[in-house]
């Protein structure tokens, strides 16, 4: 786990230089002949964290339970580009192994170039729509990149989806809808975010947050309810796990739930504040209610262990935007101080009491036994 501990923490020390140069207008000055140029510090320590996400990531060799099953697709497609395999897989990664198969033949270049891509979209996101880059940091690193590591896929998808949440938030919604659009090229279940991100676009009555909530609520403790959309949600995405009783196991996490709470109640304290500094956080607003309802009342969802992959993400923009609403530089740090606290400790806390999967290797390791089976007699 050191390994992960290190790379977050370089990030995260890269992002508090974000926010020092933000703040003091930290630039560079280029000059050449007669012409001089000022180049933000800021963009250097953004590019910075891209380039250590992307190598940390791009290189892992082994880690993740699906690294050699994507290693299997792209070594299959490039063998020959149309085979029945993967008749059913999503588009946009066929022809992504495709047109890397054309440059190689080495798999790992397919985990560089998926993981690059997340990275793209997600420091692009945070550079553009996080208000503290520290903070938007860890929670994407934790959550979207980490998960990536299984589910390359989805985690790409996720991505493009994190960065359409900005795009709604900043009332762009046609780029918002082509970004989620271009995810469900790399997983389809990414099409459930379209309404979900017009929804989240409306401030709506107090009553009729709570009569969502309610009815919710007890659509889930009807049994034939929650079998009628179990069954069409693994119809649609999840068709070839229908008989995996795994796909409709049950997911609660009662800590989730409070996180989930606590963000939900600093949205809702700061609600005058937020709208006032921005029409469009009424979709972080929204987003953090909707979120709690998910975790509180739909956890029995089918794969919802994947699914929450697109939400559980979102609050690297969703807190600081509440948190910047205040005014007392004392009391932000106590809420960042705080939260970061309880999110460290339930991060590092499983793995001390043995659990967790926490192996990373790298390419290097590969050559270095490819280079001993070449020297072998």
């Amino acid at each position: 786990m050191a390994i992960y501990l290190i790379v977050l923490g370089i990030v995260m020390v890269l992002g508090c230089c974000v926010e020092i140069g933000k703040v003091n207008h930290w630039n560079a000055m280029f000059v050449r002949g007669n012409r001089t140029w000022t180049i933000p510090l800021t963009g250097i320590f953004w590019a910075l964290i891209f380039v250590t996400l992307t190598l940390f990531g791009g290189l892992r060799y082994m880690v993740g339970t699906d690294f050699e099953g994507y290693c299997e697709i792209f070594e299959n497609i490039a063998a020959d580009w149309y085979v029945e395999t993967y008749a059913g897989t999503e588009r946009g990664y066929v022809w992504l192994n495709r047109l890397i198969s054309l440059f190689t033949q080495e798999s790992q270049v397919v985990i560089f170039i998926t993981n690059m891509i997340i990275c793209w979209l997600g420091v692009t996101a945070l550079r553009k729509y996080c208000r503290f880059a520290p903070f938007g940091i860890y929670i994407f690193f934790t959550t979207l990149y980490y998960s990536s590591f299984n589910l390359i896929r989805q985690g790409m998808a996720a991505a493009f989806v994190f960065l359409a949440v900005g795009y709604a938030a900043d009332r762009k919604m046609i780029k918002s809808i082509l970004l989620v659009l271009a995810g469900t090229l790399f997983h389809k279940t990414a099409l459930l975010m379209v309404p979900v991100l017009i929804l989240m676009q409306f401030q709506y009555k107090p009553v009729v947050y709570w009569v969502v909530y309610l009815l919710c609520a007890a659509a889930s403790l009807s049994e034939r309810g929650r079998d009628i959309i179990a069954n069409q949600l693994v119809g649609r995405f999840y068709p070839y796990v229908a008989n995996d009783a795994a796909t409709f196991q049950v997911d609660f996490s009662p800590t989730q739930v409070i996180l989930c709470l606590l963000y939900m109640l600093l949205c809702l304290y700061y609600w005058k504040k937020m709208r006032e500094r921005n029409q469009g956080n009424i979709v972080y607003i929204n987003l953090s209610i909707l979120i709690f309802m998910l975790y509180s009342v739909f956890f029995w969802l089918p794969m919802w262990s994947r699914l929450n992959m697109y939400f559980i993400c979102l609050y690297a923009l969703i807190v600081p935007a509440a948190v910047d609403c205040e005014d007392s530089r004392r009391l932000k740090t106590f809420y960042y101080g705080v939260l970061l606290g309880i999110l460290l400790f339930f991060y590092i806390a499983p793995t001390l009491m043995g659990g967790g999967d926490w192996y990373y290797g790298t390419f290097f390791e590969k050559l270095a036994i490819l280079r001993e089976e070449a020297m072998w007699p």
